[in-house]
C-alpha cells in the first residue's frame, strides 16, 4: 500500500519510555501512514519492545553502530519515499487526532509544507499537564520565532519530505541544535503553520540533555552563520543579533561556573556588543535572582516568551 506519511522516530536506550510513545502513534484516529523507527544502536530493551508489537505500519531499521539522533533521523529520512514526514520522540506521546488534524490543514492549504503544533509538557502521567505552549500561527510570525529559537517545534511537524531534502535535510555536524538549524533554513523557503491545540506531550526527565556549552556553541554558530546569510530584512537582523547575544551570554555563564573569567569577560563583550538591550536584560535577571523573593521572580517571568522546545 501506498501510504502518504512515515512518522519517523529515531530512539537510543528509550525502553522505559517506549510502549506509551508507539501507542500514542498506533491509536491514532489517522491510519494511512507507515510508522519507521530508526534504533540507533540501543543496548536496552528497545529491540525487543518494537518486534513485540504486531503492526503491519511498523518498520524497524536497526543501526550496527550509535551515530546520534541528527545522523539518524537523515538515514531514516532518506530510507523512506512517502511525501509527508511526522516527526516523533521515543519519550513524548501523541494526542489520538494528531495526526489527522495535521493532515486535513495540509489538504486544506496546498501551499504549506510544514505544519507544526502547540504541546503540553509532562512528567510521568501525560494527563497531568504541567504547562501548555503555543508557537505562532501566521508563517512571518514562525519564521521571525525561528530566528529567536523556535518558530515550530520540532516534534510536533508533519513535514514535506522533498523540501526537506532539498534544504539539506538535518546538518550532521550539530548534535543538540540541529533541530534548529534546519528550521531556519526551512523558513526561508517554504510556508508553515502552527496547529493552536496541543496536540503533542512532551515528557520533561532528567535523562534529556540539558542546555550545555556545547549546545550554547552550536547556537552562537547557527545564528553567526544566519546573521551573515543574505536576504534578512531588518526587524530579522535585529532578533538574529539579540538571538547571538543571549547564545554568548549563556556560554559566558558556563565559563564563570568553570573559573574561567577571561573566556567569560570576552563573551559578556560580545554580546553587548551586538545587543545592549539584551546584555543589560541579563544583568537584571541576575540581580533578581540574587535579592528578589523566589515568589516575586516567578511573577516577573510569568509572560516570558519560552524558547527551549
Amino acid at each position: 500500500m501506498d501510504y502518504p506519511l512515515t512518522v519517523l522516530m529515531a530512539t537510543y536506550n528509550d525502553g522505559r519510555f517506549l510502549p506509551m510513545a508507539m501507542e500514542s502513534i498506533l491509536s491514532q484516529t489517522y491510519r494511512h501512514f507507515r510508522f519507521l523507527i530508526v534504533d540507533d544502536a540501543s543496548t536496552d530493551e528497545t529491540p525487543q519492545i518494537i518486534r513485540s508489537y504486531n503492526d503491519p505500519r511498523i518498520e524497524h531499521l536497526r543501526l550496527e553502530q550509535n551515530v546520534g539522533q541528527t545522523v539518524a533521523l537523515n538515514i531514516g529520512l532518506r530510507h523512506t519515499s512517502t511525501p509527508w514526514i511526522a516527526r516523533m520522540d521515543a519519550d513524548d506521546v501523541s494526542a489520538p487526532q494528531r495526526l489527522e488534524d495535521q493532515m486535513r490543514t495540509l489538504r486544506e492549504e496546498e501551499s504549506l509544507r510544514c505544519v507544526g503544533t502547540a504541546i503540553w509538557e509532562f512528567r510521568e502521567d501525560p494527563r497531568v499537564v504541567e504547562i501548555i505552549k503555543t508557537r505562532p500561527q501566521h508563517y512571518a510570525e514562525i519564521k521571525r520565532a525561528a530566528l529567536r529559537g523556535s518558530g515550530i517545534i520540532h516534534g510536533s511537524m508533519v513535514i514535506n519530505r522533498q523540501a526537506l531534502l532539498d534544504i539539506g535535510a538535518y546538518d550532521e555536524r550539530y548534535r543538540y541544535a540541529s533541530d534548529r538549524d534546519m528550521v531556519i533554513r526551512f523558513l526561508s523557503r517554504y510556508r508553515a503553520t502552527n496547529i493552536p491545540e496541543p496536540l503533542l506531550g512532551v515528557r520533561r526527565h532528567r535523562g534529556q540533555d540539558s542546555f550545555s556549552l556545547k549546545a550554547a556553541e552550536e547556537y552562537i554558530d547557527i545564528f553567526t552563520r544566519s546573521l551573515h546569510a543574505n536576504g534578512h530584512s531588518s526587524k530579522e537582523v535585529a532578533i538574529l543579533r539579540r538571538s547571538l547575544a543571549f547564545s554568548y551570554l549563556f556560554r559566558s555563564g558556563c565559563f564563570k561556573e568553570r573559573g574561567q573569567y577571561e573566556l567569560w569577560w570576552k563573551d559578556q563583550v560580545r554580546a553587548f556588543i551586538l545587543s545592549p538591550n539584551a546584555s543589560l536584560r541579563n544583568t537584571l535577571g541576575a540581580l533578581s535572582d540574587a535579592i528578589l523573593p523566589r515568589r516575586f521572580r516567578i511573577l516577573l517571568r510569568k509572560d516570558t516568551v519560552d524558547t527551549a522546545v
